[in-house]
């Protein structure tokens, strides 16, 4: 116990008010958290004050210091405050009444960074990657005719290209090294790269894939997306980059991703935190993310000069 706070080292041993306080999400629940135990285990710590409702899991993660901002490199080991995904989503559950008090709790560790906040902890912040969303209305026609001019022509090109692609569901069985080596060169391509997920966890996560193969049968994309009720997710994909100039395939699996959602009379479409430009031609809004430094060695001060370099460079 630390302060008012346990600590758990399992997600298996963590009490049922746990998932009370998560609430909707999913992605910070109990069993969720015990699957990525299974297959992405980063040294995962489960924290939870039960008189505040405060919930909040941290991991061991090796950092290059400048993954948001430049090709140089300078790694070293620290606590993240986040889900060991690498999703746009807050690895933690305060209410804003509370901000002050967790915030003092954070500040009790050696080193603590914390990832994809809507920036009101009271801490040292710098802009991390944003998220892209859509909000759906009407169905696909009326979505492709509402975007810009300039971009609808961009879209037609890329769909004149699609009548090369064969998109279909892969079951989780399905998914072999050769899917896997195309999520390996996005990732190596990607801003702000973390950590990096292994083949099982494509194989055992409960989500949809596909895969996307061209002219010849040669595999060429796969995407992963889950769906929350009125919500689609567009989780990970693998794209390979010598042929997505020759079938606009980026640009035609995200469209195939907006039909799905349509399809599946989602009201919101979770685009995810890369590619910015690409999803803004479908017309998809920017919402802000912040990244937080506290330590209790460590003055403020030098924490938001550590963030600046760290910090991603919000146009």
């Amino acid at each position: 116990m630390k302060g008012s706070f346990m600590v758990y080292n399992s997600a298996k041993k963590l009490p049922y008010i746990w998932d009370k306080i998560a609430g909707d999400n999913i992605f910070i629940k109990r069993d969720f958290l015990i699957f990525l135990e299974e297959v992405n285990y980063c040294k995962q710590d489960y924290h939870i004050n039960e008189e505040e409702n405060i919930i909040m899991v941290t991991y061991r993660l090796k950092l290059n210091l400048f993954t948001f901002s430049s090709k140089l490199k300078l790694e070293f080991n620290i606590r993240v405050l986040g889900i060991p995904l690498s999703i746009a989503c807050t690895g933690f559950v305060c209410g804003d009444n509370n901000l002050e008090s967790f915030s003092l709790y954070l500040k009790s560790f050696r080193l603590m960074l914390i990832l994809n906040t809507d920036g009101k902890l009271p801490l040292p912040k710098a802009y991390t990657l944003g998220t892209y969303t859509m909000e759906l209305k009407g169905d696909f026609e009326l979505f492709f005719t509402s975007l810009r001019s300039r971009h609808r022509r961009r879209l037609k090109r890329a769909i004149d290209k699609s009548n090369y692609l064969n998109i279909t569901k892969l079951s989780k069985q399905s998914f072999q090294k050769e899917h896997y080596s195309l999520y390996e060169q996005v990732y190596e391509r990607s801003e702000g790269r973390l950590e990096k997920l292994n083949m099982e966890y494509f194989q055992k996560m409960n989500a949809e894939i596909y895969e996307v193969r061209g002219t010849n049968n040669e595999l060429v994309a796969f995407f992963q997306i889950k769906q929350i009720e009125k919500e689609l997710i567009f989780l990970f994909c693998g794209v390979d980059k010598a042929s997505n100039r020759k079938y606009d395939t980026y640009l035609n699996m995200l469209l195939y991703i907006v039909k799905l959602a349509y399809e599946k009379q989602c009201s919101r479409l979770h685009l995810g935190q890369t590619t910015g430009y690409s999803k803004s031609r479908l017309g998809a809004k920017k919402d802000i993310r912040y990244m937080h430094l506290t330590s209790r060695f460590i003055p403020s001060a030098v924490c938001k000069m550590l963030l600046d370099m760290l910090g991603y460079k919000e146009d």
